[in-house]
């Protein structure tokens, strides 16, 4: 399609659903483009999610338009709020958009406590998860004592 965004980056032409090469690159030449597109998977959430807060605040309800039917709602709604309670001072590059999405619900203290523990122990996001489960849990109980 003509007017499908590409991005360049040396023999390497990024299209929305593939990628095309010229000629028969060497073996140096793929690091670059791969760790691109590896760095784009990971950051994508929190591009989206910055957008779409960003573009609500000054455009409102008449922003929804700008994404169409590029995105769910659904998708655009979890995006959009781990992005909005996760500020970008606590987002760690080395852990998952997932991750992050597990500590959203904390405050931003906990959430920076939690997501470095994650670091230190090496958890996934599904290890994170219920530590979080647990923390809140554990915080009920307390407050059942009160």
């Amino acid at each position: 399609m003509a007017d499908e965004p590409r991005i360049h980056l040396g023999p390497f032409e990024f299209r929305p659903a593939s990628i095309q090469m010229s000629g028969r690159p060497a073996l140096a030449e793929w690091k670059g483009p791969l760790q691109f597109a590896i760095w784009c998977q990971r950051a994508s959430p929190w591009w989206i999610g910055d957008l779409i807060n960003r573009g609500e605040d000054v455009f409102g309800e008449e922003f929804a338009a700008v994404w169409g039917e590029t995105l769910s709602t659904e998708m655009v709604s979890r995006y959009a709020s781990v992005a909005r309670r996760v500020p970008p001072q606590n987002r760690k590059a080395n852990l998952s958009w997932s991750a992050h999405a597990a500590v959203a619900r904390l405050s931003h203290p906990e959430q920076r406590r939690m997501l470095a523990l994650a670091l230190k122990e090496g958890w996934n996001s599904d290890d994170l998860n219920k530590k979080v489960r647990e923390l809140i849990a554990e915080r009920k109980n307390e407050q059942k004592k009160a």
